[in-house]
């Protein structure tokens, strides 16, 4: 990853700067330097790769700054220092707190210590070494060339408890844990420092927030949460919010996980992928895009969703879901036409604030066009305006602003995913830190806590993990070489931060030290430090240190926050049963069938109206071939705007080629825009090219006995006074007083068993819609290569059904409207497709029982 890399050499050549290390103008000195500090004498391509690698980007790296009359970060910071040193004049400086210097920081201090002008006051003792936590402090001292002060003061038991831990000695744990003891009869933990072990990361958290609010309601503030795992840090937050508790975060996080910078993410993706609906509409719906009236707005891109997207099933493409909204408002002439206007006119707003951008996806830029044109495109979006309104907008504008200022001195030309890949790792590096409320409750990292005091202090996530946590990855020196080297070694960072988490346990009078045994099935080992501090106070005073009451209460369900929803919780449930509170005053053929199938089903869908958006499909799936099979015959059949036909007059084997040719005008039509949108479409137009002449042949036979009435008709009628019961059917032929419903199937049609006995009732729902007698049920099945006609139901035995249908109709309703259970059957085929198992719970409450294909 060169970006990773670049990184990690700036890092490199930013810790060379600061500790003033030189690297030498010829390379064979600097192979030879680096030689030694591997302690390789005889030659090495690997070594010798590494010191050129460095060597030359190194020297490239200062002659581009001093060519651009420029100053890195460590050398500007250095050239400060040195110009500090003339500005003081007759004041004191005063340094509190510090842990660590550079070579160039060192040299500076001691210039103003030299003249009398500083102060340096330190939190810990000095003059310890080797793995102690005051150990950096002596390294600091050492450097400054400064000897060690007299410690004087008296140290209380607690704080001398804490520095018996790490003290060198040749006795072991156990002997020098009892000669503390004998030093200190009387015990001097007990209410300074407790810890607690949870199950996991949930409960560790749940425990975290319930001994803030113990400590707040018995007025114990402020209250520090130290912790270095973000993760347990967002979930203490959330469940401290849910309980109206605010804390400061003065860690913040990544400035990529905010809804600025997800909104400024979703709008390059959308640029990007030629305006695909997910990210699109997550923009439209985004509070960041600037419009007048945002009730309007919203009501648009609804019906830009569910018109356009969902329902014409339009993924991608500003042209194709303008095409598509002029086809809808010609087949829909009801279709609101100041709607139609005011979605043209905020796609082409999308496209005007995309046209900057788009020509940038190919070829190579220097960055500032990319950031010029990305300032356009978000100000024509009305972005800009808004994120300057909002806390993490600011800040992502400044991380902005500032990434343009670095461009104009570069003039690297990038392709695109080389400058999305850049913008991202900018962002992902940007920290986000949320304005501070003076809330008694503070977030806050090792490193933030230092000289600070509370009432009450938690150091949270006290795993080996983050405590002292992993060395970094390197991609050049290992520890040894840095050490000889004169930069920071991992075993320097780690005392470092053992000093900070010493200096915490005595930054309150009551300290709670947390940790999770297990996560994700996987064991955590705890803090070393943690360890060390159980450990020696078990065999100095023969006990733990484990908070029983703060665990027994963190399990009990009255210490979680108050919810408002005071209804208890129901009892263990076999089949769910819910009676309907509100149910639909309209049935479809679909509503119908649902109650047959599942009255769960039914309940779902249409009284709690859960039924699930269509989803986009990429590939044309065999309900949108089913669909524009429909409009092919329909057009064939009765008058449809934009295409060609209908065929007029009679229909016989004499006038086969004509229809023939109208009904492949006709599917070239329908078929071509289905081709524009989606390749597969073509191999869904060679099916019905196999089956077009089938189709004809029995258009012929049919009309020879029938005659066709009406297409696509959409009939209602009232079974009840308060249910109706509606369908689109797809034709009603005529056969002197007999009248015969056709359904066109590209899936695979009901059987006559199934239509008769009542199980599937679509085309029993469309005859008991119309307001005249049925006398015949008809199927046609467009198959794969053939056409097959299917008579289900007919004569007598239609009548029998339609009677005993509506009869049921009217039962249903009368069960309904009396709040009758509609019981899950769990029978296997139904389930199989149904969308609500997941609500349901079929596989919960069916274990045990017999599967008996109800």
């Amino acid at each position: 990853d060169p970006w990773l890399l670049a990184d990690q050499l700036l890092h490199l050549f930013d810790e060379m700067t600061r500790s003033d290390m030189t690297v030498a103008d010829e390379f064979d000195e600097f192979l030879q330097r680096l030689g030694e500090s591997y302690g390789i004498r005889q030659p090495n391509p690997s070594l010798q790769q590494e010191a050129f690698i460095l060597h030359t980007l190194w020297h490239a790296w200062r002659r581009q700054l001093h060519d651009s009359d420029l100053l890195d970060p460590a050398s500007a910071w250095r050239q400060q220092l040195t110009d500090s040193t003339k500005q003081v004049g007759g004041q004191m400086l005063w340094l509190l707190g510090y842990t660590e210097f550079s070579a160039a920081e060192a040299h500076w201090l001691r210039t103003l210590l030299d003249r009398r002008q500083a102060r340096l006051i330190l939190h810990g003792g000095a003059g310890a070494t080797g793995y102690h936590p005051d150990a950096p402090l002596t390294e600091m001292l050492q450097q400054l060339e400064i000897q060690a002060p007299p410690d004087n003061t008296q140290a209380d038991p607690f704080n001398a408890f804490i520095d018996a831990l790490f003290t060198e000695s040749p006795d072991n744990l156990k002997r020098r844990a009892a000669e503390f003891a004998d030093r200190h009869p009387q015990d001097p933990v007990p209410g300074r420092l407790a810890t607690l072990q949870a199950d996991d990361p949930e409960q560790e958290a749940q425990a975290v927030a319930l001994q803030v609010r113990r400590w707040l309601l018995d007025d114990v503030q402020p209250v520090a949460i130290i912790t270095g795992d973000r993760r347990l840090a967002r979930r203490v937050r959330a469940l401290l919010e849910a309980s109206e508790v605010t804390l400061d975060d003065t860690g913040g996080w990544a400035l990529s996980t905010t809804s600025a910078a997800a909104a400024l993410e979703r709008w390059l993706e959308t640029v990007e992928e030629d305006f695909a609906c997910g990210p699109l509409l997550d923009v439209l719906k985004s509070p960041f895009v600037s419009v007048a009236d945002r009730d309007t707005h919203l009501a648009q891109v609804r019906r830009l969703e569910q018109d356009i997207i969902l329902h014409e099933n339009i993924a991608r493409g500003l042209d194709r879901y303008r095409h598509h909204l002029d086809v809808r408002s010609e087949r829909l002439p009801d279709w609101s036409e100041p709607m139609r206007l005011a979605l043209h006119q905020l796609l082409n707003r999308l496209d005007h604030a995309a046209s900057p951008l788009l020509p940038l996806q190919q070829g190579s830029y220097p960055v500032e066009h990319y950031l010029h044109a990305l300032h356009s495109s978000l100000q024509e979006l009305g972005m800009h305006a808004r994120f300057e309104t909002d806390a993490a907008g600011q800040q992502l504008l400044e991380v902005l602003e500032d990434l343009r200022q670095a461009a104009r001195h570069s003039s690297v030309a990038l392709r695109w995913t080389e400058f999305r890949s850049w913008l991202g790792r900018n962002l992902e590096r940007a920290t986000f830190r949320p304005p501070l409320s003076a809330s008694p409750v503070q977030l806050l990292t090792l490193e933030q806590s230092r000289l600070q005091r509370f009432a009450a202090t938690i150091i949270a996530g006290c795993s080996r993990n983050h405590l002292p946590g992993t060395p970094a990855s390197h991609a050049f020196f290992n520890q040894r070489v840095r050490a000889e080297l004169g930069l920071t070694t991992w075993a320097q960072a780690v005392t470092r931060k053992l000093h900070h988490f010493c200096r915490a346990l005595h930054s309150a009078p009551r300290v709670l030290l947390t940790w999770h045994r297990e996560q994700d099935g996987e064991a955590v080992l705890p803090s070393p430090w943690l360890e060390l501090l159980d450990v020696f106070y078990r065999n100095a005073y023969g006990n733990d240190l484990s908070d029983r009451e703060l665990k027994q209460l963190v399990t009990h369900p009255q210490a979680r926050p108050a919810t408002p929803d005071c209804t208890p919780l129901p009892g263990k449930g076999t089949r769910p049963a819910p009676p309907a509170a509100i149910l639909p005053k309209t049935w479809s053929a679909s509503t119908h069938q649902r109650l047959i199938d599942c009255p769960y089903r039914f309940f779902a869908a249409d009284a709690l109206s859960l039924k699930p958006q269509d989803e986009i499909r990429e590939a044309l799936s065999k309900a949108d071939y089913g669909s524009l099979v429909h409009r092919i015959v329909q057009a064939f059949n009765s008058k449809v705007r934009g295409l060609p036909g209908p065929w007029s007059g009679a229909l016989t084997r004499d006038h086969y080629d004509q229809a023939l040719a109208l009904l492949q005008s006709i599917s070239e039509a329908v078929f071509a825009n289905a081709i524009e949108d989606n390749f597969q479409a073509r191999s869904w137009y060679r099916q019905w090219q196999k089956v077009m002449s089938g189709y004809l042949d029995w258009e012929i036979q049919r009309r020879s006995e029938w005659q066709q009435r009406k297409s696509e008709f959409k009939a209602e009628r009232h079974i009840t006074g308060h249910l109706r019961i509606i369908g689109r059917i797809d034709r009603i032929d005529q056969r002197g007083a007999d009248t015969a419903l056709v359904d066109y199937k590209t899936g695979r049609p009901p059987s006559s068993e199934d239509v008769l006995s009542g199980e599937a009732v679509q085309l029993s729902s469309y005859a008991l819609s119309l307001d005249e007698p049925v006398s015949q049920l008809d199927y046609i099945e467009f198959g794969k290569d053939k056409v097959t006609p299917k008579t289900c139901a007919q004569g007598d035995a239609l009548k029998t059904l339609l009677t005993e249908v509506e009869e049921r109709i009217r039962l249903l309703d009368t069960a309904l409207q009396d709040q009758a259970a509609l019981p899950a059957w769990g029978d296997p085929t139904t389930c199989s497709y149904c969308e609500f198992t997941g609500v349901c719970r079929r596989e919960m409450w069916l274990h045990g029982e017999p599967d008996d294909g109800r």
